[in-house]
């Protein structure tokens, strides 16, 4: 990342020294479509067999693509800087393991880098000709055939290094050395030998780096026994294509669930989770707490399972620090906490146990209360009366009213 950093600032530099130059790359910004096309007609000439095996969703893809890189050109042009630290080439590591998973050729993605090199050099070209001031034009012009040349090299090795990476993850993926390296992270143990060792290192796993454990379930349809495998494969796949650039990880499914270890940079478990929420996945998945060595791994995928028992049709996602203490204490209870629900509680009629609800949820107020309820304030009043009566515990207070909500918990937890 810092040699990227390193030529973006280079870049930049450049252009501010050659004006004219940044002010006709900076004239581009919104022509990706004309560029895209452009390029794909000289693709098209140059290599008939695309003409029949591109597909709406590799073109919505290289369109994209197109959009991004112009992005990136423009913004150099204009001065490029480092805004939140990111690496400025994700983007083409990701669209380099796009083409990877569907078995792109290296050497086509990096054909269309060079007719992309072609095409921005004769649009630069074409607008630097018809401008007035001939030497400074021919100046411009020297600046970004060098520039082109750089950017376009730079940015296929960086397609070439992901590609290689993407198809080595997809040969690793099937054998038994992957299938050892999570089954023994998970266990706690780091990789002995230097193909484990090697292989960590390829899937992105770091030593020392933030880790996090989740463990995925389809919902639904997916779980119906002639559809739960296939349905497992795709939910490992998500988690199989999340972009490298970004997210280590080591996928495996394990009986009726996906068990991932996912590595990043920083707060891997927020990170993975937004990234997950983003998908729309048709399952429920728990995510852990991070961890920074193997040896923690065993206790995150505990913690994984667990928070997963505590997603919802409403919150199918749940990260293990999400959730609520009083939640988990009540449904982990055991006989022994059960024994100790008073007597009285099993007495509560409907209206008791949805007043005292709604009037936690209501912060202990009255109007509020009874709104929420559809009835008159002095209704609630003379329920939380009765209610004091009843249990010898003042609900107007936040204890009593802490105390009767769990109660109320641990009673309906003692049921099911």
């Amino acid at each position: 990342m810092a040699e990227a950093h390193a030529k973006m600032r280079d870049w930049s530099e450049r252009f501010r020294n050659a004006p004219l130059a940044a002010s006709v790359v900076a004239s581009l910004d919104g022509r990706a479509g004309d560029i895209w096309r452009r390029t794909f007609e000289l693709l098209k000439r140059e290599s008939p067999e695309y003409r029949n095996s591109v597909d709406e969703e590799f073109t919505r893809e290289s369109q994209s693509h197109c959009k991004e890189l112009l992005q990136t050109i423009v913004g150099i042009a204009r001065g490029w800087t480092a805004r939140g630290g990111g690496a400025p080439f994700g983007f083409v590591r990701t669209h380099a393991e796009w083409r990877a998973r569907r078995q792109v050729p290296l050497i086509a993605s990096l054909h269309a880098y060079r007719l992309a090199h072609k095409t921005y050099g004769q649009v630069t070209r074409e607008l630097l000709l018809a401008h007035s001031q001939r030497d400074e034009a021919l100046h411009a012009l020297a600046m970004l055939s060098d520039f082109w040349i750089e950017f376009f090299d730079y940015v296929g090795w960086v397609l070439a290094d992901a590609h290689a990476v993407e198809e080595g993850l997809g040969v690793a993926s099937n054998t038994r050395a992957y299938s050892a390296l999570i089954r023994d992270l998970l266990r706690g143990v780091e990789p002995r030998g230097p193909e484990g060792r090697q292989l960590r290192t390829l899937c992105g796993i770091r030593p020392g780096a933030p880790m996090v454990v989740a463990v995925a379930r389809p919902v639904g349809a997916a779980k119906e026994d002639g559809d739960l495998e296939p349905a497992l494969r795709s939910l490992a796949r998500v988690f199989q294509q999340m972009p490298s650039a970004v997210f280590g990880k080591v996928v495996d499914v394990h009986r009726s669930e996906v068990r991932a270890v996912v590595c990043c940079e920083r707060t891997p478990g927020r990170r993975l989770s937004q990234a997950l929420r983003r998908a729309g996945l048709a399952a429920r998945i728990g995510v852990s707490t991070d961890a920074d060595e193997a040896a923690a791994l065993p206790g995150r995928l505990h913690e994984a399972r667990l928070a997963l028992e505590f997603s919802t049709a409403e919150r199918p996602l749940m990260h293990f620090a999400d959730i609520d203490l009083t939640e988990f204490l009540v449904r982990r209870a055991d006989k022994d906490a059960h024994r100790l629900i008073p007597e009285w509680a099993r007495g509560f009629n409907g209206d008791f146990a949805a007043t005292i609800r709604a009037f936690a949820d209501c912060s202990l107020s009255v109007k509020q209360t009874a709104s929420a309820l559809g009835v008159h304030p002095n209704t609630v009043y003379f329920r939380l009366k009765q209610i004091g009566k009843m249990t010898g515990v003042d609900p107007r207070t936040f204890s009593g009213t802490s105390l009767l909500v769990t109660v109320l918990r641990l009673l309906e937890s003692a049921a099911t």
